[in-house]
């Protein structure tokens, strides 16, 4: 794709996993002014560019699990005024990171990522029981316990291929 086109559908690619992270997810601190929410999403952008140019060649997942919370640790540190409790949940992370990995795994730009976004559909298509929201993990282990069932209810298949069949109610 000419550099250009490239460069517009890549800044299409990068919005909706940075509105679709941050939306209705409670991210916000109180009062928190419009050009905090601004430079918060402008940090968010910048980081998965940086931490998805990573994924030219596959990522192990521990590897994968470490850019998330690379990608928590960045933004809290950067944005924390702007954030509840200065601190950027992993299920927040996590969401953006792994659909923007989604987006350019569709778009032929990187090899399968290890991980699928994972939302309320995807948790409770993977482990039905769970009470666990997305927007509220914030600790590896919780993490891992849904990345485990997602894992046992894709049944081989990769998480990327098993959440699109998913997502598309398949």
């Amino acid at each position: 794709m000419h550099d250009a086109k490239w460069e517009f559908v890549h800044s299409q690619v990068l919005a909706s996993p940075v509105m679709a992270s941050l939306q209705r997810a409670k991210v916000y601190a109180p009062h928190v002014t419009g050009d905090q929410r601004k430079q918060l999403r402008i940090e968010l952008t910048a980081a998965l560019r940086d931490i998805g140019s990573r994924y030219s060649e596959p990522v192990l997942a521990s590897q994968h699990e470490r850019h998330i919370v690379e990608l928590a640790q960045r933004i809290s540190q950067r944005c924390a005024g702007a954030i509840a409790n200065r601190r950027l949940r992993l299920g927040i992370a996590q969401k953006a990171l792994n659909l923007y990995l989604k987006y350019l795994w569709c778009l032929g730009r990187i090899p399968t990522p290890p991980h699928c976004p994972f939302d309320r559909r995807v948790i409770v298509h993977a482990a039905p029981s769970t009470q666990v929201s997305w927007t509220q993990i914030d600790d590896l282990s919780a993490y891992r316990a849904i990345v485990k069932s997602a894992v046992a209810s894709a049944g081989g298949q990769s998480l990327a291929e098993w959440e699109l069949r998913v997502y598309q109610g398949g």
